[in-house]
Parts: structure tokens; sequence; C-alpha cells
């Protein structure tokens, strides 16, 4: 009789393919509706245009070719960046969570054979890149024609893109933390509203935290709303080696006490629904 030993790394191997299959499920489902999906993008766009006019008239009543060490093109190539990664984010995660402990369907999905969290984060990935590409495409295009382009390095590249995925994972457990209030509230939209209009204001996605005094910005940049997709856009379009170790610091904290944070609000949260029946 001869004995299969499934090693470790073999099985953590195939758990990652499970998850990987959930965020190839979502990326073509999410891609399905043609309109639905370019109508996201069309927004980003607008915005664009919009944020053109408005920079432009800026800049020009302050006399000045570049504040804050960016100029128009930069600041329009920053914000199309963290408009269109922010766009790519919906529909929230909160929200998606919200409707399941209504429906009563959070029962089933939690006792299900694999990471709650882990399933959506991936199904949420999945999601956000389909999302990505296309408000990246029409993005660059719109801020071409606008404003030309900008001259990029490597390095701004590549570690601001870092920065960036570690936003998108910010704003994932952020997010997921808003959803999981509503095992003990009956509607969490109003924390909703309170973070988008957080990062409104303090996450860089109307006015870069470059043009906010130098008081405002060094608070706002320690908040986690900046850290989401105003850094990595901040450095891509004009990197700074020093900004990027204060960021990513910055980053790494709060993602650890997020991380926390969901975990001991989810251990709680089981035994709500338990309690309750779902």
């Amino acid at each position: 009789m001869s004995m299969v030993v499934t090693s470790p790394d073999f099985r953590w191997g195939l758990k990652f393919f499970k998850y990987l299959e959930i965020a190839k499920v979502n990326y073509f489902t999410n891609t399905t509706y043609l309109a639905n999906f370019l109508s996201k993008s069309i927004m980003v766009v607008l915005r664009i245009w919009i944020f053109t006019q408005l920079y432009r008239v800026t800049y020009a009543t302050a006399n000045e070719n570049e504040i804050g060490g960016l100029t128009v093109p930069m600041v329009i190539w920053g914000l199309m960046i963290a408009q269109s990664l922010n766009t790519a984010t919906r529909p929230q995660l909160s929200k998606l969570i919200d409707e399941e402990v209504k429906s009563g369907v959070i029962a089933y999905s939690i006792n299900r054979p694999y990471s709650y969290i882990l399933f959506h984060y991936f199904g949420s990935m999945g999601r956000f890149v389909s999302n990505l590409i296309s408000n990246l495409t029409l993005g660059f295009l719109a801020a071409f024609i606008l404003v030309g382009p900008i001259s990029l390095s490597w390095n701004g590249l590549l570690l601001g893109s870092l920065l960036l995925f570690f936003g998108y994972t910010l704003d994932f457990l952020i997010d997921l933390m808003i959803g999981l209030i509503s095992f003990w509230v009956e509607d969490i939209s109003a924390f909703n509203w309170i973070y988008s209009k957080s990062q409104l204001i303090f996450g860089g996605l109307i006015l870069p935290l470059s043009l906010f005094p130098d008081y405002l910005r060094n608070i706002a940049e320690l908040l986690p709303f900046s850290q989401l997709f105003y850094s990595g856009s901040r450095l891509i379009v004009n990197f700074d080696f020093q900004l990027f170790q204060k960021y990513l610091l910055i980053q790494m904290a709060w993602l650890v006490f997020f991380w926390l944070l969901v975990g001991y609000v989810f251990s709680k949260g089981i035994k709500h629904v338990s309690v309750n029946g779902g």
C-alpha cells in the first residue's frame, strides 16, 4: 500500500492557485457588461479634462510654472493615476459585505473551505485589475492629449508602483473594516460617506498634497488616506527617494494597524454571527 505525502509547499501552492482562480473569475465577470465597464473610465477622462482647466487657470493666476515641485502636466498625470486607481476599486467591498450580512449569506460564506478575507482580497483584485487597465488606457490618452508627456524615471515607476500596490491593499483593509462593522450596525452608509470624503480631501484625489500649506501637508501625509493612491502617483511623476522612504514607513505602519484591527473585528464578528444564527 503506497502513501502519497503532500508537502506543505505543495499545499500552499494549491491554495494560492485557488485564490488566483477567484481573481480570474472576477476579472472576466467584471468585463462582461462593456457599457458599465467603460463608464468608469469615461468618468476618469472627464475629471482629467476638468482638472486640466482648473490647474491651468490656477497656475496662470499665481504666475508660477511650478508649485510644490510640480508643474501643471505633473499635477494632471499624478491626478490621472490616482483617479484611475481609486475608481478601479469600485464597487466598494464594504457594500458587498453589507449585502451578505443583510441577506444572511455571510453565515455560509465564513464556513466555506477558504479564508473569507483572502477570498474577498483576490476577488477584489480581479475586479480592480480589469477596471485599472481600462482606466489607465483612456486616462493615459487623455492626459497625453491635454497636457502632453512628462519625464519619468525607472526608479519612480518601480517604487511608485510598489507604493500603489501597498496603497491598494491598505484601501482593501479599510474598506473591509467598514464592511465588518455591518455585523453590529444595520446601515454603514455613514461610514462609507466619511471614508470617501476623507479620501477626496486628504487623499490627493482633487488637490495634490504638494500644493497644501506645509503644516497641513505634514498632517495629511501621516493619515492613511494620502497613502492609498496619492503617495505612489506622486513619486511616479516626480521621484524623490527620501519621500519614498517616508511614505513607505507610514504605509507599513497603517497596514499593520488595520491588519490587526481587521483580524480582531473579524474574529469577534464571527462569534456575533454564530450567536444570532446568521
